[in-house]
């Protein structure tokens, strides 16, 4: 489509959500204040359309119990849930405390998805 002397271009990307948007979603899935770790503001504009909606969908199918937590090794009554993006190099952690509430959801590479993990004994 042309206007005057420039060209539009259609990048068929409609629901690109901003972390800040992003934040306050999940805080209201989770009902509460949950802190964001790694780089998450940064890797959550990064990932396409799909794996926004695929990040905010596996939220709620954690609050609702439709993903089996991993128990830590090494903190007494945390769980942790895993989400792994295919063909991309970003994985999240949502932790939560035994029977109670959520506390983080980190968001970030690979590399320091395996730091985190081991450093909570997932």
């Amino acid at each position: 489509m042309e206007t005057g002397k420039f060209t539009i271009k259609h990048t068929r990307r409609l629901w690109k959500l901003l972390h800040n948007q992003a934040r306050k979603r999940i805080e209201e899935v989770l009902g509460g204040k949950i802190r964001f770790e790694g780089h998450f503001s940064r890797v959550f504009d990064d990932l396409k359309e799909s794996r926004q909606k695929q990040l905010i969908q596996w939220v709620k199918d954690c609050r609702l119990g439709n993903v089996p937590p991993i128990s830590s090794d090494r903190i007494k009554g945390l769980l942790g849930f895993i989400l792994k993006f295919r063909n991309t190099n970003f994985r999240a952690i949502l932790t939560k405390k035994k029977n109670e509430y959520f506390i983080t959801l980190f968001l970030d590479k690979h590399k320091y998805y395996e730091n985190e993990r081991r450093k909570l004994g997932l």
